[in-house]
């Protein structure tokens, strides 16, 4: 019979096993499973995924130029200093070993953690991190938008979402920002301000990627995505290192913004949506190839921020 609740002592005696990452007891990991589930939030859209999973590998090159804003005329892109950064970064230039957009670029492009509460939410969470991000990579803006309004006025609920949703919300509406919209840990109608229109943040390139080589090259040279995940029980008690899965049953999945990777450590950089009391100051890494974050889900990367018109 499987355990409803975690059992930290079963944990850390597995953990001691390996090095490669520390666990901590917290004050939620009492809650029965059916409650930590609520702290994920990922519903897979099987036929979205379906066609993502068929679609022709990405032209990288593309891929970039586009992100980075050069001009073209259908398939032809328009030579100059813009195209030329991208085929030097990707022809001439190795992706760095480590990049961490906390401190990238000369300035930290990373808002603050927040917390999503018992409600099912991180897709939400995630994505606008991710927005919030690419606002300060191609602004220098920092602004702290309405994960409320993405989920409850996008389609989803505290039951949970698919990241593809929220994207196709955000490029055909945009967000407008937190104080338009609070946001609360349970299900509420969609009721933005009177000035939403005017302060939204919307996007117009979106991708998926899931080939490793092309999510590094994104990850060094545009900015941070989405991924999902499997949460088993001993990823609530992650506080330190390299996560990989070592013990107890599966929970859900999960979504978090990826904000960069370690190839020394070989593992990808994340921020969490459960406050920065959680992991390492709300942040965590998670080792390559684990609970089928790159076999079974793309990342997904947004940017060409603009205000909403």
């Amino acid at each position: 019979m499987e355990s409803d609740s975690i059992n930290f002592k079963d944990i850390v005696k597995e953990v001691e096993k390996q090095e490669a990452w520390k666990p901590k007891e917290y004050d939620f990991m009492k809650l029965p499973r059916s409650e930590l589930s609520k702290m994920l939030g990922v519903i897979p859209d099987y036929e979205d995924l379906k066609i993502l999973r068929t679609k022709p590998r990405p032209d990288i090159v593309k891929i970039m130029a586009d992100f980075k804003g050069v001009k073209r005329k259908g398939d032809l892109y328009f030579f100059n200093e813009r195209l030329i950064d991208v085929l030097r970064d990707l022809v001439f230039e190795r992706p760095p070993i480590v990049v961490d957009w906390r401190n990238r670029k000369g300035r930290n492009n990373v808002t603050p953690v927040k917390n999503q509460g018992g409600c099912g939410s991180c897709v939400s969470f995630a994505t606008i991190g991710t927005l919030e991000s690419m606002l300060l990579i191609e602004h220098n803006v920092s602004l702290d938008l309405s994960e409320a309004e993405l989920l409850f006025c996008g389609g989803g609920s505290c039951g949970g979402w698919w990241p593809s949703s929220a994207v196709t919300y955000l490029y055909n509406r945009g967000v407008s920002q937190e104080s338009c919209f609070p946001y609360v840990a349970t299900n509420i109608p969609c009721n933005t301000c009177a000035e939403r229109n005017g302060q939204a943040i919307q996007i117009t390139q979106r991708i998926e990627i899931s080939d490793m080589n092309h999510r590094k090259n994104y990850l060094s040279s545009i900015g941070p995505v989405v991924c999902v995940f499997e949460v088993f029980q001993d990823f609530f008690s992650y506080a330190s290192g390299v996560y990989s899965h070592v013990t107890g049953n599966f929970v859900g999945l999960h979504a978090v913004e990826v904000i960069g990777y370690d190839n020394n450590l070989n593992c990808w950089i994340c921020k969490n949506s459960w406050g920065s009391g959680w992991g390492d100051s709300g942040f965590f890494k998670i080792a390559y190839g684990q609970c089928k974050i790159d076999s079974a889900f793309p990342f997904w990367g947004i940017g060409g921020t603009k205000w909403y018109s």
